[in-house]
């Protein structure tokens, strides 16, 4: 039998993408996947690179543009976009392969199906991600802090720039990514579904800390000393 993967028919509908995932050795066939996974793959770098030309990112850049050192800018805008390429890529990378595989070893369901779960949690990522984007041009200029987070309203509250930028990424999508994931998962969890949320969040916690220290921590200035620049 086939299963015809169509993008909001699928999320609106776990219930059934669950079986058929589930069924997948058993001759479901899962079709139309693909290439929605290379669409949003590709919209994730095009992404990138749109907010790179805008500037976002790229403060650094303007010393060459000042001190009228053209094809040095030149050369640098061009590094700088194919580094944005690279950063969607891996960023669209990271959430579809290490997070399904953290997502693998605290449940132990199949790395494939979680993995094909995770398309609809960088699609609500990317959602944000372009709000974010558009409200920053519209006001021109853009913010270390995402006002779809709770990194604003902690900042008047606390001094601390740890716990500013850790509150930063819980976000609307985190929420929805606990959600989508919780949905899907709680489809093959026959025991504790309690447990299976505990361990999602610890999952998106985990890496929210991760993010808020590397914030925080000057880590080019470290890269910097040790090669004695």
């Amino acid at each position: 039998m086939d299963y015809q993967f169509r993008f909001w028919h699928s999320l609106f509908n776990p219930s059934k993408l669950a079986f058929a995932l589930d069924n997948a050795d058993q001759g479901y066939l899962i079709k139309g996947y693909r290439i929605k996974f290379f669409i949003l793959f590709f919209f994730m770098i095009m992404f990138y690179i749109v907010r790179d030309l805008w500037g976002m990112g790229t403060e650094g850049l303007t010393y060459f543009s000042v001190s009228n050192m053209y094809e040095e800018f030149v050369v640098s805008r061009y590094l700088s976009t194919l580094g944005a390429a690279i950063e969607g890529m891996l960023f669209f990378l990271f959430h579809y392969y290490i997070i399904s595989f953290c997502l693998y070893v605290l449940t132990d369901f199949p790395f494939r199906s979680i993995s094909k779960i995770q398309l609809f949690v960088i699609a609500s990522i990317l959602i944000e991600k372009v709000i974010l984007f558009i409200v920053f041009v519209m006001v021109g200029y853009t913010t270390p802090l995402s006002f779809l987070s709770l990194g604003p309203i902690t900042s008047y509250l606390v001094n601390d720039s740890f716990v500013i930028y850790f509150l930063n990424q819980i976000t609307v999508a985190t929420v929805a990514t606990v959600v989508i994931q919780y949905v899907f998962l709680s489809k093959w969890e026959e025991e504790s579904k309690g447990i299976l949320l505990t361990k999602i969040m610890i999952v998106q916690l985990f890496f929210a800390l991760i993010t808020a220290a590397i914030s925080v921590i000057p880590i080019k200035d470290y890269l910097l000393k040790v090669v004695g620049l």
